[in-house]
């Protein structure tokens, strides 16, 4: 079944704090759709306009794909996702607040596709996961390394070969041509941000 917006089922649930911010579904069968974001909670949510880029460069890959958005945050990227028609999205986040978040933009979905959220540090995810997933998108704080989880989603089994990770990163930082696994595909710069794709070998 395809994704349907059900805000009347959401009720008093959503909080006086809860207010539909200006983030967006960009395309998919919840094309258009407004998602939650309160004030206040640390959030550096991708915008609509590097969610669409992202997309863009994903192109027609997402339909049938099982989808790991390991920073999840809001889940405006793994919900865009469904949208799109992937099959299985899984998304990680390790603060509740956030999780909270996420809980309530997908309760504004009813009939949605395989979904699941592991509460948690995306390297613990990774270290205790034993599923494959062809599209990973990581949006890791600035304030992590990027090269250190990208290290270890290269060196271990979570994507099959030809599989895509692609990480939103600072325009500053500098990210090898090579981390354990996977080869750079190409870079993208949208202001200060860049979003580097890469293919498992």
């Amino acid at each position: 079944m395809g994704l349907s917006l059900g805000l009347q089922a959401l009720g008093d649930r959503s909080g006086s704090s809860m207010t539909m911010s200006k983030m967006r579904i960009i395309a998919g069968e919840a094309k258009g759709r407004q998602l939650f974001s309160p004030a206040g909670i640390g959030l550096r949510p991708t915008s609509d306009k590097v969610r669409e880029a992202l997309f863009n460069i994903l192109a027609f890959q997402i339909a049938g794909t099982s989808f790991l958005d390991l920073y999840a945050g809001s889940g405006a990227v793994g919900i865009e996702a469904m949208s799109r028609g992937a099959q299985k999205v899984v998304f990680v986040e390790k603060d509740r607040a956030h999780i909270t978040l996420l809980k309530k933009n997908l309760s504004l979905f009813q009939n949605h596709h395989d979904v699941e959220i592991f509460e948690g540090t995306a390297l613990h995810f990774l270290k205790i996961n034993k599923n494959q997933f062809d599209i990973i998108f990581i949006d890791p704080p600035y304030a992590e390394g990027a090269e250190e989880i990208l290290q270890t989603v290269g060196g271990c089994d979570i994507i099959p070969p030809r599989g895509i990770a692609i990480i939103e990163h600072f325009h500053k930082t500098n990210l090898p041509d090579t981390v354990g696994g996977l080869s750079l595909l190409k870079r993208y710069r949208y202001g200060g941000t860049t979003l580097t794709s890469y293919v498992k070998n």
